[in-house]
């Protein structure tokens, strides 16, 4: 059967029968490739064909013989296909067209953007969501004057190449790419890291909609000791592309990209390091363990009836060398990288750390509280989840998160709940990879625990998504300054809006399904989260800002619901990072 068969044919999406279509595999298919590799497969009057290795999309010659039919069957269902296709498809499609045409009146006329990016937003819509982005681009710059001055002739020409660019091609206007891929880089960098503002305009104009060759002179010509950037981030972004396929956008794609460049450049902090170690580790384990991953996609892709008799040994055996290439990789080339970094061995630095420091106590305990929250939580809402509705059993998470993070978490040790967070990132992405491409013994469990929280944004591709994104959300800020702002806007503000919106919501947003009373909900949600963590937990008095008011952390959570509810991209992800962000300049004074 098809690899990702299970993971979209058991969701309600509108999506999943293109991907059960492709069910029946005959041996004709051919087996995509892992970031240029192939693996040939015998093939009878037909080529192979290379995708990505996480591609649902299987083109196949499916032949009378692989279906089990005669071929006197086989071709009196043609013309019967035929047939239907000319009676009910063309004509058919031209009598509805007919019957529903209407002419546009001021009534029913709206004006939409076209469709990019997957997204379709409305006139209106783009307008708030661009003023919010804008003035927190303004607030950066005027909290942040001096380090544009410092390089203000990089700065005006990296701005004039981008307002050139922008005008030639005006349909970039419509995307979400203007607010998120060039400006809040830019806005991030001058929150809190303002040396790092002509790394980030760089690749800002790497991320030009330009021909490849005329990129990479352009960005040569504006910082010739620097080129090299725009080829590191070109490499990063195909490797995300290619392993994430249509599951991101190419604004999300594009983002990731200038993340994890800026974690490759300038990770200096010991959770960084670490965080940096792991994902490129597990990169450069992917390129051995490749074969091995695409012999069992092979054998899984087989209908059943053509698999081998002992195929679930051969995958087991194939797998056992997987992980024996990911464990060597650990032990060899991530503890190498890590004792180059730290100045000793990872491993002892992490005893010392954990057991024979001062503050091993308190980190055990933090250990220990999580521990028992997994241990008591996971149990009760797989139990639990059958009886509520797909946004319950979302949204209980976002409450765990609150639970598990906030009381024992920032406050108490940022620096050891920031490295937890890097190496629960890790975890997460890496058995999203066996879930992915059904690696055995551990794939397909992982992905019967997470198909009952898969909605319509998990089927847009092969990966699913929403479980990374809500750890992104929660640890961005936690990485950037230890910043509970994700953990608030998550688990308190994002999870009632929903809540509330999906059950007394009336009055919609202009052109979106997002309500009025769900923004109310957020605010409100949002806002008693800020005050609870800054007058009643210990320790988050200094990590929101001494002076934070009532007046700006109401602007903050309002701020925030407003773009919650007109944003365009993933709101698990931008929504409390840019609430990181209002919070952070905000308080930006006295922090200095």
């Amino acid at each position: 059967m098809s690899l990702f068969t299970p993971a979209f044919s058991l969701t309600e999406s509108r999506r999943s029968s293109k991907y059960a279509a492709s069910v029946a595999v005959s041996p004709k298919s051919s087996v995509p490739s892992l970031l240029g590799s192939s693996l040939d497969t015998s093939t009878t009057g037909s080529s192979s064909r290379s995708s990505s290795f996480l591609s649902a999309d299987i083109s196949a010659e499916v032949s009378p013989e692989s279906r089990n039919v005669t071929d006197d069957e086989a071709e009196r269902h043609s013309r019967t296909a035929k047939g239907r296709q000319g009676s009910h498809g063309k004509r058919a499609r031209r009598r509805r067209a007919k019957r529903h045409r209407y002419s546009p009146t001021r009534s029913n006329m709206k004006v939409l953007d076209g469709v990019k990016d997957g997204y379709n937003l409305g006139f209106r819509k783009k307008c708030v969501e661009s003023l919010l982005i804008v003035g927190a681009l303004a607030l950066a710059v005027q909290h942040n004057w001096p380090a544009i001055l410092e390089n203000a002739n990089f700065v005006g020409i990296c701005a004039l190449i981008l307002v050139a660019v922008l005008i030639i091609r005006q349909d970039y206007w419509t995307m979400p790419s203007v607010l998120y891929i060039y400006l809040f880089p830019i806005i991030l960098t001058l929150t809190d890291y303002p040396q790092y503002l002509p790394l980030n305009l760089l690749l800002s104009v790497s991320a030009l909609p330009l021909p490849t060759e005329i990129l990479s002179n352009l960005v040569v010509a504006v910082s010739p000791h620097t080129a090299e950037v725009y080829y590191l981030y070109s490499n990063v972004t195909e490797i995300v592309s290619t392993l994430t396929t249509t599951s991101l956008s190419p604004a999300e794609t594009s983002l990731a990209g200038t993340l994890l460049v800026n974690l490759l450049l300038n990770a200096k902090q010991m959770d960084m390091v670490f965080l940096r170690a792991f994902l490129f580790g597990s990169l450069f384990s992917l390129w051995p363990a490749t074969p091995f991953v695409l012999k069992i996609m092979q054998l899984t892709r087989l209908p059943r009836h053509r698999r081998p008799v002992d195929s679930a040994k051969i995958k087991m055996k194939y797998a056992y060398v997987i992980y024996a290439i990911f464990v060597v990789n650990v032990l060899v080339f991530v503890r190498w990288h890590l004792q180059t970094s730290l100045g000793r061995d990872p491993f002892a630095y992490m005893i010392d750390y954990l057991f024979l420091s001062e503050e091993s106590h308190r980190r055990l305990g933090m250990l220990g509280y999580w521990a028992t929250w997994l241990a008591i939580g996971i149990p009760w809402i797989q139990r639990s989840s059958n009886a509520w509705t797909i946004d319950i059993r979302r949204k209980v998470w976002h409450g765990m998160v609150v639970g598990m993070f906030l009381p024992s978490g920032v406050g108490w040790d940022a620096r050891f709940t920031s490295l937890s967070m890097a190496i629960a990132l890790t975890l997460f992405l890496f058995s999203e990879f066996l879930r992915a491409t059904t690696i055995p013994p551990l794939g397909m469990h992982i992905h019967d625990a997470l198909k009952r929280y898969i909605d319509e944004r998990d089927t847009c591709g092969p990966i699913v998504v929403s479980h990374i994104f809500l750890l992104l959300g929660i640890s961005v800020p936690i990485f950037l300054s230890s910043s509970p702002a994700g953990i608030i806007c998550l688990g308190f503000g994002d999870a009632c809006a929903s809540i509330i919106g999906r059950r007394v919501g009336k009055h919609r947003w202009f052109d979106s399904k997002k309500t009025l009373e769900g923004t109310a909900g957020f605010i409100a949600a949002a806002f008693t989260g800020l005050m609870i963590t800054k007058y009643a937990l210990s320790g988050y008095d200094s990590i929101l800002g001494p002076d934070l008011s009532v007046q700006w952390a109401l602007l903050s959570a309002i701020s925030t619901a407003v773009l919650e509810a007109t944003s365009g991209m993933n709101d698990n992800v931008i929504v409390p990072v840019y609430m990181y962000v209002i919070l952070r300049l905000g308080t930006r004074s006295q922090l200095v």
